[in-house]
């Protein structure tokens, strides 16, 4: 198979996945917080703020994954949807979702789950949790396709300002 059919399906198919595992992150962490918040406070504020950390990280891969998604199939775009653009945006989350992830990681630990739960809505966390770190490892194949692109380009005589295929 040629690189740029294969770049044509496997953009749409990746992301779809990302924003997929962002959507569920969003959702989950959005739910723990709000019931933090309206049922007197947390455990301890590291686990507010980390679970405060994936409901922003959460929404931003959404949003940029949405947005990624709907420039590369409607071939619009130009700059913003350019190797060097998606090399960027995906770096920046490619940090927040290792922070985030590592965060709530310190938080939950190796709790167990049983009916004296000994960190607040434990479930939840650990949910998030694996929805955290199988969307930090998509980033990361993600951006070693991104480079593997961006080095073709660069060998080949193209910018990285240019589109993908």
């Amino acid at each position: 198979m040629e690189l740029s059919s294969a770049i044509r399906l496997g953009h749409p198919i990746a992301f779809s996945l990302f924003i997929f595992f962002s959507l569920v992150v969003a959702i989950i962490a959005s739910a723990v917080t709000a019931d933090f918040n309206s049922n007197g406070g947390y455990d301890k504020t590291v686990t507010r703020d980390s679970t405060r950390f994936m409901v922003f990280t959460g929404w931003w891969s959404f949003l940029f994954g949405v947005i990624f998604l709907v420039l590369f199939l409607t071939g619009t775009g130009g700059v913003a949807s350019s190797i060097a653009v998606h090399g960027v945006v995906l770096l920046i989350t490619w940090i927040f979702w290792l922070c985030g992830s590592a965060a709530l990681s310190n938080v939950v630990g190796n709790e167990s789950c049983g009916n004296d739960d000994a960190v607040r809505n434990c479930n939840s966390l650990k949910a998030i949790l694996a929805f955290g770190w199988i969307g930090w490892i998509e980033l990361t194949a993600l951006l070693a396709v991104i480079c593997y692109l961006a080095f073709k380009a660069f060998r080949g005589g193209r910018g990285v300002q240019q589109g993908f295929a």
